[in-house]
């Protein structure tokens, strides 16, 4: 009798606790959601970006943290950015007409910044300037500007983000080309939250697979990878637009150079991340006029053949494609299979080939041909120097395509 009573109290004991609430919880009023960072170049040795007491704070740790931990090294004092951050304000984005902590500037967010060494000294200038404690569970976007990749390297950067326990490794991460801040102040032409806009551009969602797709998460594995060097999305602002597209290299964790969209095409299909696109071919038997067919899938089979002392990287890419449209009076016909199908094909070569020539210009394997040798021919791999042999080591790509014809055609 004694068990029965005991197996009836000890779910109303559990419920009873779980209904306590949480501890070291923190009321959702009390926080301030990070949804963006931003990194960039300060523009002097002040501390420009800084504002009221974050900015005399900031001198202050930066001293502080100069002389204790490099000595006062002239050098090291010179490698700050300036970090910004985009938090939303609840009274915009809830349609209030109070007036926010935004100011009159009628956009659903504030961006704040100040200038620093480490990501977390930077957090803590920008604290002294909010009373609601800031809150990086919900970062969903971090841009680090072109001159900081360059000069201070994306690891320094990314450092603290991996090693935070809240940020999510779905965060997207990209590098902006000119001045990341410029793209948190940005209101884009359609939503009140440009964060999420910008989270929808670089999640390839128009299928056009010019831009790299990648998060915090994948650079990680990336980086991790011997014999394969990372890749992150470009960003860039153009008068009053957020454009992307193409993306940008990167050799020992600098920014190498850019690939342009329809580079980044080619690299998706090498690295089987192709998620479909649409390219203009010109008719066979009418020139001047165009066929417009989508190209569905492709899969990139690698191969490596060795030939006595010779070791060769073969390419194949199979891929689908359909006519979706044309110009003129004639349509895409029965007989014209076989030269549409090469010309398409010919266009995929194109693209793929200039994808790796433009590796092999900056030196950077971001195909991952280095992984595979060390994967297959792991005695070979010891004995290369990668670096050097990578520009000029052989690779042949060939392209079938295959015309499904499963949109009907016209004409």
């Amino acid at each position: 009798m004694r068990r029965k009573r005991w197996y009836f109290f000890f779910p109303l004991f559990l419920l009873a606790v779980m209904a306590a609430g949480c501890w070291e919880g923190r009321e959702i009023n009390e926080r301030a959601f990070v949804f963006a960072v931003a990194f960039d170049l300060p523009e002097n040795d002040g501390w420009e970006e800084g504002t009221g007491a974050a900015k005399e704070e900031g001198a202050g740790l930066e001293k502080e943290e100069g002389g204790l931990a490099n000595g006062g090294n002239g050098e090291e004092q010179a490698l700050k950015f300036t970090m910004s951050i985009q938090v939303p304000d609840p009274s915009r984005m809830a349609g209030s007409q109070e007036q926010g902590q935004g100011g009159d500037s009628g956009k659903p967010f504030i961006v704040l910044g100040t200038t620093a060494r480490t990501v977390l000294i930077g957090l803590q200038q920008l604290q002294r300037e909010m009373d609601r404690t800031l809150f990086l569970g919900h970062t969903r976007l971090i841009l680090i500007g072109e001159e900081v990749a360059r000069e201070y390297g994306v690891d320094r950067i990314l450092d603290y983000f991996i090693r935070n326990f809240q940020i999510q490794r779905v965060a997207r991460v990209a590098i902006v080309e000119g001045k990341a801040r410029e793209i948190l102040e940005q209101m884009p032409p359609i939503g009140q939250e440009p964060t999420t806009f910008l989270l929808n551009l670089l999640s390839g969602t128009g299928r056009t697979s010019q831009v790299y797709v990648s998060d915090l998460g994948k650079y990680m594995v990336e980086n991790a990878a011997i014999g394969l060097e990372p890749v992150l999305p470009r960003v860039r602002k153009s008068d009053d637009a957020i454009l992307t597209g193409g993306a940008a290299a990167l050799r020992h964790d600098r920014l190498a150079g850019w690939l342009t969209p329809f580079e980044t095409r080619g690299l998706n299909i090498l690295k089987n991340e192709f998620v479909g696109s649409d390219y203009e071919v010109e008719c066979p038997f009418h020139p001047g006029d165009k066929i417009n067919v989508a190209v569905v899938k492709t899969n990139a089979q690698h191969r490596l053949v060795r030939e006595g002392k010779t070791l060769t990287l073969k390419i194949l890419v199979r891929g689908v494609f359909e006519t979706t449209e044309f110009t003129g009076e004639h349509g895409p016909q029965e007989e014209l299979s076989e030269e549409l199908t090469q010309r398409v094909a010919a266009m995929i070569l194109n693209e793929t080939t200039s994808a790796l020539e433009k590796a092999r210009e900056l030196k950077t394997d971001i195909i991952g041909i280095g992984k595979k040798i060390r994967a297959e021919q792991h005695k070979i791999w010891q004995e290369m120097d990668w670096e050097e042999e990578f520009p000029a080591f052989p690779v042949e790509i060939e392209v079938k395509m295959e015309w499904a014809q499963t949109i009907r055609r016209l004409g």
